[in-house]
């Protein structure tokens, strides 16, 4: 059972380390993020390759301008048996990954809440879904 983690990326400098950090340890050696930058023109691709984490394919130079047609193309290289999809700017709380394959068992789809946190991390909402 293999995960595959889609994002899609334009200038998210700002929080992609921290981002992939907390999803990173997450995975299994077999599992795999998989990146489409829709150009950005910040540091967002450079800060990727500096984590140089086998596990992290990222596709440079697309040309979507589009958030939807950049998730399409990441979910187009996912090979994983679980799909997962993250924003740029998501910070995953530990356990995230396994809680969820354990709800797949029985449920098609599983939708996870978001603590809503400003750019310093202090907590605007415990709910997404209440906002």
């Amino acid at each position: 059972m293999n995960v595959s983690v889609c994002i899609a990326t334009y200038n998210g400098e700002k929080y992609i380390k921290e981002q992939l950090t907390s999803i990173l340890i997450q995975l299994e050696d077999t599992d795999e993020i998989i990146i489409s930058d829709d150009s950005s023109t910040d540091q967002t691709v450079e800060i990727i390759k500096s984590l140089d984490d086998k596990r992290i394919s990222i596709f440079e130079h697309q040309i979507f301008k589009s958030h939807v047609y950049n998730f399409e193309n990441a979910l187009k290289h996912a090979k994983g048996d679980y799909i997962f999809l993250a924003d740029q700017d998501d910070i995953w709380l530990p356990g995230k990954i396994n809680k969820t394959l354990s709800l797949l068992q029985n449920n098609d789809l599983v939708l996870s809440d978001a603590i809503v946190v400003d750019e310093n991390e202090n907590i605007l909402f415990e709910s997404f879904f209440v906002l």
